[in-house]
């Protein structure tokens, strides 16, 4: 069997730090889901009509701007709003929006 030498080492060592750093931040920066009402209809709409992630998250800045609902100052890109926030399921009825109103 042939011995390990301290480049080999060396190479497991920096493999070991960089999966360390990575699980570091698994799981953190993920936001809140998009809420499931009528105020985010049209986000909904726009993902439905098959509008691309970038034309979809421009409906986001329509209402989430700095004169309206402006973000949190160590918010990431606003122009990046699906990456951290997920859809729900927009497919519930007419009849059953106006119970949840």
């Amino acid at each position: 069997m042939k011995k390990i030498s301290s480049k080999d080492w060396l190479i497991v060592a920096a493999l070991a730090a960089l999966i360390v750093f990575l699980s570091m931040g698994a799981g953190k920066g993920k936001g809140k889901n998009v809420p499931v009402d009528d105020r985010h209809k049209p986000l909904y709409e726009a993902i439905k009509s098959g509008r691309t992630q970038a034309e979809t998250e421009l409906v986001c800045a329509t209402c989430h701007g700095p004169s309206s609902l402006p973000l949190p100052k160590d918010h990431p890109p606003k122009e990046q709003c699906l990456i951290c926030h997920v859809l729900g399921d927009y497919s519930y009825q007419e009849s059953d929006r106006g119970a949840q109103k």
